[in-house]
């Protein structure tokens, strides 16, 4: 269906990024539509995020660190997509003006993934804000009670939280960012998206480094950044200031305006591109047992969800 459009933006996952390019590759270029990816959050240099939306006719990158990336794996994969420098597009309209004074703690679907590290979390939120009675704190959930989502939240703060006797200043809600952040003070997660949209607001951020760095925690990115904070060292008197270079390689604010955007899509048309170039570099980060085992993964995990992925239970349903 999607040949009937002149132009398809896609912001979905990689698997399904995969399958639309292969569907793409087939249509006959006279009737192919512009095809523009994008990234809905950071994700730091991610190789499978990058190459799985190289199969675009334009990609846009938030920023600087992803975009040197993705140029070079043009070159070395021969690939024929159009790498544009945008911008982090939550910070284009971003303004620093008045805001609110509430503490938010920005939560994360599977970070931290392991029980015991969102229990410890808890536990030191619960610390804070009972060190700090004159301030009101937010857990600010990613997913609430019954919501269908790509990753489900195992282990809710709100579940864990029925463990402990919360202090009357510390609540645990789901709500929007835009309301969120009218309300923000202060905004400290693991390595929430959150915390960049925060930080051009003017709003003073912290990046929780207590259970150290790894992938995992999407947060080695965040060395050198300057808001690293430790629980124990938080002082909401005297909050951290990010690295300008830091911030400019990984929050790069409006690098082309819109009026220059509109004036480059009229002037790119629908590239051949080659379906197998665009495979095997995809396929080269990923071998088929590392695949394979992350989906068997998924299947014991939760095999429900699994099913809800699969291709089966989408054209059954379609």
């Amino acid at each position: 269906m999607h040949q009937y459009y002149d132009a398809v933006i896609l912001s979905v996952g990689n698997g399904l990024l995969k399958r639309f390019f292969k569907q793409n590759a087939q249509l006959n270029i006279a009737s192919r539509p512009l095809i523009i990816t994008l990234f809905p959050g950071v994700v730091f240099g991610d190789q499978a995020s990058i190459l799985s939306r190289m199969g675009a006719d334009i990609v846009l990158y938030n920023n600087k660190h992803d975009f040197r990336i993705a140029e070079t794996y043009k070159k070395q994969y021969k690939l024929s997509c159009q790498n544009i420098l945008y911008g982090y597009p939550n910070s284009r309209h971003a303004s620093k003006g008045c805001h609110g004074e509430r503490i938010y703690f920005i939560d994360q679907v599977k970070i931290p993934f392991k029980k015991e590290e969102r229990i410890y979390t808890l536990k030191k939120l619960i610390a804070l804000a009972e060190k700090y009675p004159e301030k009101e704190f937010t857990i600010l959930l990613r997913v609430a009670d019954k919501d269908i989502t790509v990753h489900q939240d195992k282990h809710s703060y709100i579940e864990l939280a029925k463990q402990f006797q919360l202090p009357s200043n510390l609540t645990i809600e789901r709500k929007s960012t835009a309301q969120a952040f009218q309300e923000m003070g202060y905004c400290l997660s693991y390595s929430s998206t959150m915390l960049f949209e925060a930080e051009c607001k003017g709003i003073p951020v912290g990046v929780v480094a207590d259970l150290g760095f790894s992938k995992s925690y999407a947060n080695q990115h965040f060395l050198g950044s300057g808001v690293l904070i430790y629980f124990d060292q938080i002082d909401f008197t005297s909050p951290k200031i990010a690295n300008p270079g830091w911030l400019d390689c990984y929050a790069t604010k409006k690098v082309i305006t819109t009026d220059e955007f509109n004036k480059l899509l009229k002037q790119v048309v629908p590239l051949q591109h080659d379906y197998q170039e665009y495979l095997f570099a995809v396929n080269s980060i990923e071998s088929t047992q590392t695949i394979f085992l992350r989906k068997f993964k998924k299947l014991i995990r939760d095999p429900k969800q699994f099913f809800y992925d699969s291709k089966w239970f989408r054209r059954r349903n379609s």
